[in-house]
């Protein structure tokens, strides 16, 4: 099957996503970071340079409202035809490993075939709340995911029904606090003005403790302080967000700490005895658990001096 048909998905901050290929030609009006599924034809696109966009994220069966998050930034929204002889499991499936590969933080997924989506009549709804056509009442697969890129951050949401695909992207440059960790004096002068700093830029995958390789720069800078400083002794100390169980999260982030820790003495030969590394969870949020955003701010590194 490998051999037959494909879907490449380009992103133009430098990633490539691959999946499976065929050998019909991409659709020339696709978004730039996204090409469709070999095959498909474009029923419809609408871009607005800036602009809200209202994100589902489920249902929430006891207080009978949607889930939803509120993104801001330039917003594409694409509306495909399927090729009639693939599959809704084929064509999602193949979109999932891409993004899959490429390690993107899904934050969102379900199954209408097993009403995890809406418990009910779904599709007008979904056109009229958040102009989502693919999904019907009992089959489609849904995803949210974030792209997290050097100087920009994408949201994307792909449905996929069994006629037709939506793929909705949001793009958002990083706010300018993102880069300030970076910076080593402005590491240096956090740690001395107040004792901790959160280190920015430092990822990790859904669940996972292994680091991401768009966190070397973050490294890098904590490398330069600690070499510079070899009398300074701190604390690396993971924090999550509430989604999950506190025992979970707990070893999730003592994990993630200890990540850092390891790869800053294995890699960068950081004395041991500088870094020691713990993990709170959920217990020390900075936002609301509520939400997207305030879930992203909660799940950081945090030094501690010593």
């Amino acid at each position: 099957m490998a051999n037959y048909y494909s879907i490449v998905i380009v992103l133009s901050f430098g990633l490539l996503f691959v999946a499976p290929v065929s050998a019909a030609k991409t659709v020339k009006t696709d978004h730039p970071l996204v090409t469709a599924y070999a095959g498909s034809s474009i029923y419809s696109k609408a871009v607005k340079q800036y602009d809200e966009y209202r994100v589902f994220q489920g249902w929430d069966k006891q207080n009978k409202k949607y889930n939803t998050q509120m993104l801001e930034g330039k917003v594409t929204k694409i509306l495909y035809k399927n090729p009639p002889e693939r599959s809704l499991l084929e064509l999602y499936r193949n979109y999932q490993r891409a993004l899959e590969k490429e390690g993107v933080t899904v934050l969102y997924e379900c199954n209408q075939a097993n009403l995890e989506c809406v418990d009910g009549y779904v599709g007008a709804h979904l056109r009229q709340q958040f102009d989502i056509h693919a999904i019907g009442n009992k089959a489609g697969r849904y995803l949210f995911a974030r792209l997290d890129l050097e100087e920009q951050t994408a949201y994307l949401v792909l449905a996929v029904g069994e006629q037709s695909t939506d793929v909705h992207v949001v793009e958002m440059k990083k706010m300018e606090t993102g880069k300030v960790a970076l910076n080593l004096t402005a590491l240096t002068e956090s740690l001395d003005r107040q004792g901790f700093v959160v280190v920015e830029g430092i990822y990790f995958d859904t669940d996972k403790t292994v680091l991401k390789p768009t966190s070397k720069p973050a490294l890098d800078e904590v490398a330069k302080l600690l070499k510079q400083r070899p009398e300074l002794k701190l604390y690396v100390i993971g924090h999550t967000d509430m989604q999950g169980s506190l025992a979970y999260n707990m070893s999730l982030s003592e994990g993630r700490a200890q990540a850092v820790v390891t790869r800053l003495v294995s890699e960068y030969g950081i004395a041991e005895a500088q870094l020691e590394g713990y993990g709170v969870g959920p217990l020390a949020p900075v936002a609301s658990n509520s939400e997207d955003g305030g879930r992203a701010k909660n799940r950081r590194v945090v030094l501690v001096q010593r």
